[in-house]
């Protein structure tokens, strides 16, 4: 029995996620629910306000550039090829650091990708981002939809 998933449309499944460009790679839909992934290029600045998640881990493997991570008192930078795992009810944010960051985004399990997808403006044209800003308030208004709390600002 094979593993591959059947790819996906870029189109699609790529949003503009706070400004920062996500490309949805696995979905709850395919996975049996198991896990979501996704692609997420992190423009310099981006920083999610610290949340804590109630029903799923993220994790983070960092393929460029570099976060400065908060997970519960824990601070940290996370560099090329780092793993970083963020278990669920432990408060976490981080910060993409000068140039932005790349990474894969896993949550386990999946649901988490489809707020991305719902919250998210399509890509029309990947060289022309929107507004680099990251609205909080629009945060807070998907957070009780999808399982978590958002508890403060975004690491400055």
């Amino acid at each position: 029995m094979s593993t591959i998933v059947p790819g996906i449309q870029a189109e699609q499944d790529a949003v503009w996620w706070q400004g920062s460009l996500f490309r949805i790679k696995g979905r709850g839909m395919k996975t049996a629910g198991a896990i979501g992934l996704v692609e997420a290029n992190y423009y310099a600045g981006f920083s999610p306000p610290l949340h804590v998640h109630h029903r799923e881990d993220e994790a983070w493997y960092i393929l460029e550039g570099e976060l400065r991570c908060r997970r519960g008192d824990e601070e940290f930078t996370a560099r090329v090829g780092d793993f970083v795992f963020c278990p669920r009810e432990i408060p976490h944010s981080f910060k993409a650091l000068d140039g932005g960051a790349r990474a894969l985004l896993l949550a386990i399990p999946a649901g988490l990708e489809e707020m991305f997808l719902e919250g998210g403006v399509p890509v029309r044209d990947p060289a022309q981002p929107p507004p680099k800003e990251f609205d909080i308030e629009r945060v807070r208004a998907l957070a009780r939809k999808y399982g978590f709390d958002v508890i403060g600002p975004p690491l400055v």
